[in-house]
């Protein structure tokens, strides 16, 4: 019976000591740096990544700005992104107390929530991407991993600890620095910003049903000539008003591209000049969901076909969305040509004389319901007409 007990005893020891060797070390003498250039060379699909380290002026800034947390917090650290429509981002930072990492454990988890959002229906593979990214703590140390393979990322973090630095890839050149991309968009020129040259939805449509466009601006001049050659391109006396309302969707989705500016974190202005009316998509052809849904309207209204914009919020991002309404036959339809015209896919017709209902499946458009008419009409639907 000693033997036996004797014998237990051994193994469990011996048990406790093997556990204890596998146990995960929590410190490193890499970086966040280098723990950061690690996670990127074993990444496959990886953009090109910025980058803004402790020592850069924008670093605090971003920490309060995006991640939510207090620099004084964190004692070292690295933020990796990627500008325009990209979600991928790697961020690895050292906080001055453990204690800290819980905090920012649910501030990252928060953050990843709201970037899957941002892309929400614009560009539904980098939401994805973003829907799929992870925290990982270690000790002091946490990683924000949002890129293309994740657990990839995540056992690359984790490897990094209880390694000498000497023992780390460093014979690998370090050249992930974007140069950041200068797109050539025309834009409306700054000369003319200011109210007297701001987009006037009614003062437009007022001049197109008068014939007397002596009072407006340059801008929305240029923007009602657009407009009527629209009109006597696409539209003819022939055509039912289900038939216009197709016609300038399908023109609106194939003459402009989405404004990528939208997602470019680094731009002082959000997105371009003139993209949330309808000179980005009449006039420099590129456009943001508000461009899109302001020409549906304007269009619309000089077709004189019944017509509304919506104004929400898609998912859980607090980015401003709009689509429209129409009213075919005493019916509402909702209409979304921006979600229509998605990035890295084709021109297609998923939100055309859809229900209310349809959007709420989606579960992505929110708005007022309390204000807005239901859409409930089926006879118009892409396909069934």
């Amino acid at each position: 019976m000693k033997k036996l007990l004797y014998f237990i005893f051994i193994f469990l020891l011996l048990f406790s000591i093997m556990g204890c060797s596998k146990q995960q070390a929590s410190e490193t003498d890499m970086t966040p740096n280098d723990i950061a250039e690690a996670i990127q060379r074993n990444q496959q699909e990886l953009p090109e990544l910025k980058e803004i380290d402790s020592e850069d002026t924008d670093f605090a800034t971003w920490l309060s700005d995006y991640y939510l947390l207090q620099a004084e917090q964190v004692s070292d650290g690295v933020i990796c992104y990627a500008d325009g429509v990209e979600a991928s981002e790697i961020a690895v930072l050292e906080m001055a107390d453990e204690k800290n990492c819980k905090a920012a454990e649910e501030a990252f988890d928060e953050y990843i929530q709201n970037r899957a959002g941002v892309f929400e229906g614009y560009a539904p593979q980098q939401a994805a991407i973003a829907k799929e990214g992870i925290v990982v703590v270690n000790g002091r140390y946490i990683a924000l991993l949002i890129c293309p393979e994740p657990q990839t990322a995540e056992k690359v973090f984790l490897e990094c600890f209880g390694k000498r630095k000497e023992n780390s890839k460093n014979n690998v050149e370090n050249e992930n620095h974007r140069t950041n991309i200068e797109e050539n968009v025309a834009t409306t020129p700054s000369s003319e910003a200011g109210t007297e040259n701001s987009y006037d939805a009614e003062a437009v449509l007022q001049a197109y049903r008068s014939g007397d466009d002596s009072s407006l601006s340059e801008i929305n001049r240029k923007i009602l000539e657009a407009a009527k050659d629209v009109i006597a391109s696409e539209i003819n006396d022939d055509m039912s008003d289900y038939e216009k309302e197709l016609a300038i969707h399908d023109f609106i989705i194939v003459r402009s591209r989405f404004d990528y500016s939208v997602f470019d974190r680094s731009s002082a202005e959000g997105f371009t000049d003139g993209s949330d009316t309808p000179y980005g998509v009449l006039i420099d052809q590129s456009a943001m969901c508000h461009g899109y849904s302001s020409t549906f309207q304007l269009l619309m209204d000089m077709l004189n076909i019944e017509c509304m914009t919506i104004f929400g919020i898609p998912g859980s991002n607090e980015v401003e969305h709009s689509w429209n309404m129409v009213k075919l036959d005493g019916e509402w339809y909702c209409v979304d040509c921006a979600w229509d015209d998605p990035i890295g896919g084709s021109p297609c017709h998923t939100y055309f004389n859809v229900t209310s209902d349809d959007l709420r499946d989606d579960g992505i458009h929110r708005w007022d319901e309390s204000s807005m008419p239901e859409a409930t009409g089926t006879a118009y639907a892409y396909g069934n007409h």
